[in-house]
């Protein structure tokens, strides 16, 4: 399976869950051995939600051999990784299944057994090969172009197209075979990656069969539309009361304007400080015809946010629970990255959001006139 590194993962926090001493009542259990590192503390975990880890099994290993064992209800995607390094090992976990390890930095690692983790990992073994012909090609690609070889290069992307085309339908034939976990986990992971919206993820939770959909990936992938449809355009915008400058209360509700812009930034946030002054002419203009503008800072630093406002000279509202990546107004909003702006009527709803620049101004100006 795939190395990944999980330094995110890690800091998300964990839960034990269960961890079994006696082999006889284990669905699962993992022998192996770590190369070089002779002695230390292995750790079992799984994202079981988009902002949840959690630890199933954990154990001391000596002279690299370990045995770990914990007991699951479903098929997961479990990830080892040895305490205290960065970096782990990520597999596909069933039931009643025994596996075989070795972990190691190199490229000789592995985690073998299970019907499901030996398909993927085959799988994987020739998506990456392929990947690597793929990007050797592209690199040919842009050398030739560069160097004006408009014939030579015109060759090497026909090839590349191939390629890429028969590595799409690679992945195709097999997720199209996995009505599992499998293709559950791809697509969610694709999800994740792509940050994709409300309209993206039903698309894909819809395309999936009844085995994938029966999978925890899926209700991920579920729980992602649910939160997402609560801040979709139309919906009544998630309420919420937060320390202004003074340290007074704001009550985002009770805010009073025709228009309001929900906006997400940070002093350390060199793309919002650069939207400011954009954001500047937009209050000075609209301001007096009912447009309002809240702040939420996701600083954790009181002396830098204030700086900050000052520095670039923001006169309407500004609240931060100083919480840093840690706000819960973000995660109302399902702020994954900033700046990240909405626009709320006069009855709270969210009627637009992801506006910049002109295109903001001629949504406000179209209703402020």
């Amino acid at each position: 399976m795939k190395r990944i590194l999980s330094a995110i993962l890690l800091t998300l926090g964990g839960i034990m869950l269960s961890v079994a001493s006696d082999a006889a009542h284990s669905d699962v259990i993992i022998k192996g051995k770590i190369g070089g590192i002779k002695s230390g503390r292995l750790l079992l975990v799984v994202q079981s939600g988009e902002q949840q880890v959690d630890t199933l099994a954990s154990v001391a290993f000596k002279r690299s051999k370990f045995k770990l064992s914990t007991t699951i209800a479903e098929p997961l995607v479990a990830t080892l990784y040895v305490e205290g390094y960065h970096g782990g090992f990520t597999f596909l976990a069933e039931p009643g299944v025994k596996y075989e390890a070795y972990l190691t930095n190199g490229d000789d690692f592995y985690i073998k057994g299970g019907a499901l983790n030996d398909a993927y990992s085959a799988h994987m073994l020739k998506s990456d090969s392929m990947r690597a012909v793929i990007d050797v090609l592209q690199l040919r690609y842009d050398e030739l172009k560069r160097g004006n070889k408009y014939r030579s290069a015109s060759l090497t992307n026909d090839t590349l197209m191939r390629y890429r085309k028969e590595w799409q339908q690679m992945t195709n034939d097999f997720l199209s075979s996995h009505d599992d976990l499998i293709t559950a986990y791809t697509l969610y992971s694709n999800i994740i990656m792509r940050d994709a919206g409300l309209h993206e993820c039903r698309r894909i939770y819809d395309s999936m069969g009844p085995g994938a959909k029966a999978t925890y990936c899926a209700r991920m992938i579920k729980d992602r539309i649910e939160r997402l449809e609560e801040i979709a355009e139309n919906a009544p915008a998630p309420d919420f009361t937060a320390p202004d400058v003074n340290g007074d209360n704001i009550v985002m509700s009770a805010v009073v304007g025709k228009i309001k812009i929900i906006d997400f930034w940070a002093s350390w946030c060199g793309p919002c400080r650069m939207n400011n002054p954009a954001l500047k002419k937009l209050y000075a203009e609209f301001h007096d015809k009912g447009l309002e503008i809240v702040g939420v800072s996701l600083d954790n630093n009181r002396d830098k946010w204030l700086k900050a406002i000052k520095d670039d000279g923001l006169e309407w509202i500004n609240v931060s629970t100083l919480a840093g990546g840690k706000c819960e107004i973000a995660k109302q909003y399902n702020v994954n990255s900033i700046p990240a702006l909405f626009v709320l009527d006069e009855n709270n709803r969210i009627i637009a959001s992801g506006l910049r620049g002109e295109k903001l101004h001629k949504f406000i100006s179209e209703r402020l006139k």
